[in-house]
């Protein structure tokens, strides 16, 4: 399936970018990219493996989860299209029942 000039405004528009008309075919052609390492993935026989065995956790290098000050949340918050208090505010994308 190859990414279309839609399909790449789509992104850019939900991303809150623009995208100019000599940027698209170089964005096409990274996207396809893109999506051609995910079907590599879709490929491998992962019949064989647990989700959820816990073993394979060990192999994977944790860090300790600490907040950090980046020092740039007024900077951000300054450059957002809309916003409440200290927060993003962002367009509903589900639908309640």
């Amino acid at each position: 399936m190859a990414v279309t000039e839609r399909d790449v405004r789509h992104v850019a528009q939900l991303a809150r970018l623009e995208v100019k008309d000599a940027e698209l075919p170089s964005l096409m052609r990274h996207f396809d990219g893109i999506l051609a390492h995910f079907h590599r993935l879709n490929e491998l026989d992962l019949s064989e493996i647990d989700p959820f065995d816990a073993a394979a956790w060990e192999l994977t290098p944790w860090r300790a989860d600490e907040a950090v000050d980046a020092g740039i949340r007024d900077e951000a918050l300054r450059e957002a299209p809309e916003r409440k208090g200290d927060f993003f505010r962002v367009p509903r994308i589900l639908e309640e029942d």
